[in-house]
């Protein structure tokens, strides 16, 4: 059966939610684009198996054992393991798995559930529970627990700062609200331990989307009784992820074990993982001691590990789910011209900017990077974003701005992270040193 159709009103609800957990406009799209991919199989299509494709010759390593962190991964203690209280407990997710999860082309497919069906209008979605389905302490993980840790999530005693992502789910909203005295309203039923019902406010195509998320992980419920806060300290936490958290010394070191529980155990290679605490102003000097196997770069380690012969081999590139941009107020000269924003398209040197994030970007032409779905390389995107000096002081003919003159004061705001003002910095000298229009007068604002 082909999903239900996702109209263009239910698209900017899924924006709303997933805004209401931190997920910005950027993520989105993403998402948006790997809806737009799906096939026939819908939410149903299978993922691919994790276990690693060996080359011929390749053993792997008896010992199974990667240390990762430091660049900025768990730079601080983790507040818990609790997502689904606490969605930004900065804890390791691999602990747990949901009912569904994202591909690699950010679609999602069945985790927990092996099935997902809707209704005709995606008003109400059932998810078949995998009947393998286990906790680490081996006890069946069943529709009951989601049940009962969707509507903890929603409990107005948990004062979870997230709990509207779940507004879409029928009568959650006044649940959270404390408009109903309990959650026997509220959407969520476990019709039988492999069966969950979920009935939804109206159509909502989207709704497996926001089940593949973070938000939507369980929460063991007799080591939440029993533990209370306390219930995710090693001693105490029961998961049902691809690891379980064997040993937490805090400020200090998390150690992860292989979950023999676990419903894909046979596709994990890994039997031991282990996650120092390091404050990113370590920079490499981890990985350079041979304290870690794997850790990102900041940008003052890139240059110096790229250029030495001894750890080139070692630095390599991923797509990172990001993109710097500039957006014009076009509701306010000079951007309300549409010339002029055609102008500065043509005064930006992608190429040459680029430069000053040494190594760290691309040149961008559109909002989705290469490599994810939906991404776009067209030419004639690319064309009318060329860096062509001729051609934008063209485009200010017949406008007041002809010829680069009568600009008026701007502001360009942005978020002090990352290389953005350095790069920002970058293409502002770089108008003010060439042919292309200036921006006139500018004011910098963090």
């Amino acid at each position: 059966m082909l999903p239900a159709r996702i109209s263009d009103s239910q698209m900017e609800l899924l924006a709303t939610r997933l805004a209401a957990v931190g997920v910005g406009r950027r993520d989105f799209m993403r998402v948006a684009a790997g809806l737009a991919t799906l096939g026939a199989a819908g939410f149903n299509a299978r993922p691919v198996l994790a276990a690693p494709k060996l080359a011929p010759g390749e053993k792997l390593a008896r010992g199974q054992h990667v240390r990762i962190g430091g660049g900025g991964w768990w730079q601080n203690d983790p507040s818990s393991h609790d997502y689904n209280k606490d969605l930004y407990c900065t804890g390791v997710p691999a602990l747990w798995a949901g009912l569904m999860k994202f591909n690699v082309d950010l679609q999602p497919v069945p985790y927990v559930a092996s099935n997902v069906a809707s209704n005709a209008d995606g008003s109400v979605w059932t998810f078949t529970i995998r009947k393998d389905s286990r906790w680490s302490d081996g006890s069946p993980c069943t529709a009951r627990d989601f049940e009962w840790s969707w509507k903890r999530q929603m409990d107005p005693a948990s004062k979870n700062p997230y709990s509207s992502y779940f507004y879409d789910i029928k009568g959650a909203e006044p649940f959270n609200k404390s408009k109903v005295p309990d959650a026997s309203q509220v959407g969520v039923h476990a019709k039988d331990d492999w069966t969950l019902e979920v009935t939804l406010e109206g159509p909502r195509g989207y709704f497996p989307v926001l089940s593949a998320y973070l938000a939507a992980l369980p929460a063991h419920r007799p080591s939440v009784e029993k533990h209370g806060d306390k219930w995710t300290e090693a001693a105490n936490i029961v998961c049902n992820g691809p690891f379980v958290l064997e040993t937490w010394e805090h400020n200090r070191v998390m150690v992860l074990r292989r979950n023999k529980h676990f419903i894909g155990a046979r596709d994990v290679t890994l039997d031991k993982v282990t996650i120092p605490i390091i404050p990113v102003q370590s920079g490499a000097l981890p990985y350079e001691n041979n304290e870690l196997d794997i850790s990102p770069l900041q940008t003052g380690d890139l240059k110096r590990l790229r250029d030495d012969p001894r750890t080139a081999k070692q630095v390599f590139r991923y797509p990172f789910p990001g993109t710097w941009y500039l957006i014009p107020q076009v509701t306010k000269p000079p951007f309300d011209n549409v010339k002029v924003r055609r102008a500065v398209g043509h005064a930006v040197d992608r190429e040459n900017v680029v430069k000053v994030a040494d190594g760290f970007a691309i040149p961008a032409y559109s909002m989705i990077p290469p490599g994810f779905p939906g991404a776009v390389d067209d030419k004639k995107i690319r064309d009318i974003q060329r860096f062509d000096p001729k051609a934008a002081m063209a485009q200010l003919k017949g406008t007041p701005f002809e010829g680069g003159r009568h600009w008026p004061k701007i502001t360009l705001t942005m978020r002090e992270e990352g290389l953005g003002q350095r790069v920002l910095r970058h293409v502002l000298r770089q108008e003010d040193g060439g042919e292309a229009p200036g921006l006139g007068q500018r004011r910098l604002r963090p």
